[in-house]
């Protein structure tokens, strides 16, 4: 009977101890996927389609240059990025100034390199339009990107700086998206529309019947930031391989591809200038009906 009892208590004794192993064991093949697989989050500025179609030649450059696989990952609207940007979906994010801002406050991203090119704002008509200056937008409507947008905020803002205010304020229309604002001026439902260059800029050269009558201050382009849960090797590697892609044949020509100049390091001392427009947390879903 000692016996049994004897051998039994041994095996709950050696499951007690497996226990604790097994619980390392667990964390560290979850960590070694976390490793192998990295989620790129990117910011919804143009369809997923699209957004993927441009961005793809740069995953698969960081893949050959950082030994891991890259999987691209994006949400249907700005709310829901930010949402899972703040629940750490990702593991490395580019995003908007303002939501970088955002993410590396809270301690979960670490910004790492921006584009060499900075935001750029435009205001457009349609070119039939009769509207040449930004004074005779007074009273008008114009189509805007969703209100947390950066572009929708800052230009705001220099509007009023050029004496659109009180009567004379425009008449605001969010859309979901920087491409159904302008595609809004098109069909003459809008006035006017402001809008990032780069989410244009492809539109304008293939001929899009748009007129560009403004541009905004320019503000630093979108940050990339790694999730602080990553090792501080990968996020320097993933710095060195975007900052030096200008030195190679190979990088040069993804760079031409994804209609970018080339990449700096930056922090988030290099983002001060957005942060009057960085929202408050990271609940931006608007109350009011999408449009």
């Amino acid at each position: 009977m000692n016996s049994v009892k004897s051998t039994k208590a041994l095996k709950i004794l050696l499951l007690m101890l497996m226990v604790p192993f097994v619980s390392v064991v667990k964390a560290a093949e979850q960590h070694s996927d976390k490793k192998e697989t990295i989620t790129m989050g990117m910011f919804p500025i143009v369809s997923a389609v699209a957004l993927f179609k441009r961005f793809a030649p740069l995953k698969d450059y960081l893949e050959r240059n950082l030994g891991h696989r890259f999987v691209l990952e994006t949400a249907s609207d700005f709310p829901t990025f930010v949402r899972r940007t703040a629940d750490k979906k990702y593991d490395v994010v580019l995003t908007a100034p303002h939501f970088s801002v955002l993410a590396a406050d809270s301690g979960d991203y670490k910004i790492i390199a921006r584009p060499k090119l900075n935001l750029i704002t435009i205001i457009v008509v349609n070119k039939n339009s009769a509207v040449t200056e930004l004074s005779q937008l007074a009273g008008k409507k114009i189509a805007t990107p969703p209100d947390s947008a950066i572009v929708t905020r800052s230009t705001k803002r220099f509007l009023k700086q050029q004496g659109l205010t009180g009567q004379k304020e425009p008449h605001y229309k969010a859309f979901k998206t920087h491409n159904a604002a302008y595609q809004s001026v098109l069909a003459n439902n809008s006035t006017a529309a402001f809008v990032a260059l780069n989410a244009v800029k492809e539109a304008l050269d293939n001929g899009v019947p748009l007129r560009i009558i403004g541009k905004v201050p320019e503000l630093p382009g979108m940050g990339i930031l790694v999730s602080t849960q990553l090792s501080k090797e990968f996020a320097d590697k993933l710095e060195k391989v975007l900052i030096s892609m200008e030195r190679s044949d190979e990088g040069r020509l993804v760079l031409k591809k994804i209609a970018t100049p080339g990449y700096l390091s930056a922090r988030l001392k290099d983002y001060e200038s957005v942060r009057p427009y960085k929202p408050s947390t990271s609940n931006i879903a608007k109350k009011n009906k999408k449009q």
